[in-house]
């Protein structure tokens, strides 16, 4: 990204020194007989020479910004999305349970702060991205209720199963920027297939591929979550807690 940023300066510079030595070249050809290390006497064929010479550069020049402007107009975003529930890791959603299950004899998580997540898609490219698009799809996770901002893309008899969030044909996520989107709420998240609980999120924007991200969804019981806490504390730069000697 700094190099095209560095190459459409190069590209500047050069076009004005171009404009501005051919007539320099020629007033100094008039007024000082400037040959230019031309072996010859003949005026006319030296300014020939000059003026063909600076005709070249700028359709060198003209050649760059125009490759230059084909890329900006073709150039692909690079979308990511952060998806952050209150005491988790960004993409790495870890829940209290409790020992608690449902009569199905599945866990669902704790109903306190730890349901809420914060969800930015971020464009890392120089390129906008257009008409972007977000699904969020439960895999052995089931149960949650609808979303304020988000569609729900798949309801099954085990509830809704996907989540969707679009921008329209009008919205965009500029280069190098981020966009905040609706907040989540997972209260009454329930686990259906221990170990391989996840969420799989499917980025999409004009011209691009859709991209899949698969995040492992945790669900740990009390002791389980104390030795997490504990974890982050020290992954987030602070003291691990004290133990008894």
């Amino acid at each position: 990204m700094k190099h095209l940023r560095d190459s459409r300066a190069w590209a500047t510079v050069i076009t004005i020194i171009v404009l501005g030595a051919g007539p320099v070249f020629l007033i100094g050809m008039g007024i000082w007989d400037w040959k230019l290390g031309l072996h010859t006497e003949d005026r006319v064929a030296v300014v020939n020479t000059v003026i063909a010479a600076a005709s070249w550069l700028l359709v060198a020049v003209a050649g760059v910004v125009a490759l230059l402007a084909y890329r900006d107009a073709s150039g692909r975003p690079d979308l990511h999305i952060e998806i952050t529930f209150n005491f988790s890791f960004p993409n790495e959603p870890v829940f209290l349970a409790g020992d608690a299950v449902t009569p199905d004899q599945h866990r669902q998580i704790e109903a306190f702060k730890q349901v809420s997540a914060t969800v930015t898609l971020s464009n890392a490219s120089l390129y906008a991205a257009k008409n972007p698009g977000v699904r969020i799809e439960l895999e052995g996770l089931n149960d949650i209720g609808q979303q304020s901002g988000w569609q729900d893309e798949w309801v099954h008899m085990l509830g809704i199963h996907s989540l969707q969030w679009e921008g329209g044909t009008e919205s965009i996520v500029h280069g190098e920027w981020s966009r905040t989107l609706p907040a989540l709420d997972f209260t009454g998240l329930t686990e259906l297939d221990p170990g391989n609980a996840a969420l799989v999120v499917t980025l999409v924007a004009d011209g691009v591929a859709p991209a899949r991200t698969r995040m492992p969804v945790r669900f740990l019981n009390s002791a389980e979550y104390d030795a997490y806490s504990s974890e982050r504390l020290v992954r987030l730069g602070g003291d691990p807690p004290a133990t008894a000697a």
